[in-house]
């Protein structure tokens, strides 16, 4: 599903439909994710607050055309925008 999912990112990129790249926040944001913290330990960490988070996490869902936070952090692995 995941591989699907990237695939078709990938197809409609490579079609000339652009794809809104991730912002600097929401990368970092992804990258706590990706480390293991939570909503609330991000939203600490950052100096927000858990809808801000929430915010920025649908952002990155839209934007890598993933439904799930371990589908966003698989992409942002292979796509190199994120590391562990």
């Amino acid at each position: 599903k995941v591989l699907e999912r990237f695939g078709s990112g990938r197809k409609a990129q490579s079609s000339g439909m652009p794809r809104e790249e991730p912002t600097q926040r929401e990368l970092q944001l992804l990258q706590l994710a990706a480390d293991g913290l939570t909503n609330k330990e991000i939203a600490e960490k950052l100096v927000i607050s858990e809808k801000t988070v929430k915010n920025h996490t649908a952002n990155i869902f839209s934007k890598l055309q993933v439904a799930s936070r371990a589908e966003a952090i698989t992409v942002g692995l292979r796509s190199g925008i994120i590391l562990l």
